[in-house]
């Protein structure tokens, strides 16, 4: 037996010799006491065998003791290599309009506003490329993009009736989402979302009113802030809601006011607010305003352990695949039927890897080149972790995958930002799941996995 390689130890966590295990690979955490620490500690260095049979299955268990000819790396692969290749999942992000109402400072979309609507035959193409893939097809995610989705609502419902006829036909699960800026979720149109199915929204607020009106105005520079906070004091409780803040140096000190304000509307509690880097994507926040991924670790860190919120959503799991971008049956549609991997490339022509016609119709007069669909697949689908030159050697790969594919091939910028504060998360989450198992069996929180395996 050999230790993980992938392990991570907090030593002496309450200054009595314990100490905290973490597994990048397995995910498990555990919570060693002394005695158990010093003896692995002992097996590491000297070579002498564990006694303990019950703690050495848990070792064994939890994936912080291996076999000595098992290779890790080759597990991590067959992972990535299983999930990102899955055919029993489409996920189609569908943006049914690039016309926005907002002009937001850092967006990455600036120059590719269009006020047009999908086609009724780009929405009739969209359902036979569903229909293609339906024979094998477990579930279909669908999540509502933009520019601002719900100013082009009547494509959404047409393509959502149609999926569900599809998915009934075939046996197929059907679950759907819309990413909004929340100025047109009014209670009516929350309710006419809810009739389609469209069971979560992700809803941006950057600050007060000040500072969100200051970075997310209407197009013709008026205010967003108070129309947002009122439809939310209107549905909140009747559709999931996520509430974005996107955070960078300029609005760092704001964010607790998004939090504060909900709470004073008692809105908090049926919502997830939660913080997102504002990043220099497409050549946006020219400014020069944007975090660190070292920064931003701390920072969001703090936020959580501020507003007490449930650690297990931040919790770092051992990954697949990264996103739909390296995922084989993700895309993302524009309104004119322009196929993407990754919905920061939506409206760069040379970023389409194809259109939903030559998809369905197989036609020889291809709008996008062999060579650019090539090109961009391989970017984004044949990047490997485990074989780069970096990631391969870093042991928090399990939990990273090289991070975000888009700022990997625009920025070359890897890492995510579990690498900077994964130890004090940790020790953060442990400390909570002790007080928790505390308050309900009054017992010591020993040796035991929380395990993602």
């Amino acid at each position: 037996m050999k230790p993980s390689y992938y392990n991570y130890v907090i030593e002496n966590k309450n200054g009595n010799g314990d100490a905290l295990y973490y597994n990048m690979r397995t995910g498990s955490l555990a919570h060693m006491e002394a005695k158990h620490h010093k003896e692995f500690v002992q097996f590491i260095e000297t070579g002498i065998e564990i006694s303990d049979e019950k703690f050495l299955e848990e070792l064994k268990y939890c994936g912080f003791l291996i076999e000595d000819d098992f290779d890790e790396k080759k597990d991590i692969k067959i992972r990535m290599l299983n999930s990102r290749y899955d055919t029993s999942v489409l996920s189609l992000t569908i943006t049914p309009t690039m016309a926005c109402n907002f002009r937001c400072t850092y967006c990455f979309e600036s120059g590719h506003y269009s006020n047009g609507h999908m086609s009724e035959d780009t929405e009739e193409n969209i359902c036979k490329m569903v229909e293609q893939e339906a024979s094998h097809l477990e579930k279909l995610v669908v999540t509502w993009y933009g520019g601002e989705p719900l100013l082009a609502i009547s494509p959404i419902e047409r393509l959502t009736k149609k999926f569900k006829k599809i998915c009934k036909r075939f046996n197929i699960e059907y679950s759907a989402s819309i990413i909004t800026n929340g100025y047109l979720l009014t209670e009516d149109v929350c309710n006419k979302l809810l009739d389609l199915d469209i069971t979560d929204a992700q809803i941006t607020l950057d600050g007060d009113a000040k500072i969100h009106n200051s970075r997310r105005p209407l197009a013709n520079g008026g205010g967003t802030y108070e129309k947002i906070v009122d439809n939310l004091d209107k549905i909140h409780g009747k559709i999931g809601i996520a509430i974005r803040i996107n955070v960078d140096k300029e609005n760092q000190n704001e964010v607790q006011a998004v939090v504060d304000e909900l709470k004073r509307k008692g809105i908090y509690e049926d919502v997830f607010c939660y913080l997102g880097l504002v990043t220099a994507t497409n050549g946006s926040c020219s400014n020069c305003a944007c975090m660190s991924s070292e920064k931003y670790s701390e920072f969001n860190l703090n936020f959580w352990l501020k507003n007490d919120m449930p650690l297990a959503s931040l919790y770092p799991k051992p990954m697949g695949n990264y996103c739909g971008a390296d995922y084989a049956q993700g895309y993302v549609i524009d309104a004119q039927g322009n196929i993407y991997k990754c919905w920061s490339d939506v409206g760069v022509m040379d970023r389409r890897i194809g259109t939903v016609r030559d998809w369905v119709e197989s036609t020889k007069k291809m709008q996008v080149s062999a060579a650019q669909t090539q090109k961009v697949l391989a970017e984004y689908m044949l990047y490997d972790p485990t074989e780069d030159a970096v990631c391969s050697r870093c042991k928090f790969m399990p939990i990273c995958f090289g991070g975000c594919p888009h700022s990997r091939i625009e920025n070359n910028q890897l890492c995510e930002q579990y690498r900077y504060n994964v130890g004090e998360f940790m020790q953060a989450y442990a400390d909570a799941v002790l007080k928790q198992e505390r308050g309900m069996h009054h017992e010591n929180f020993s040796a035991t996995c929380d395990s993602e395996m």
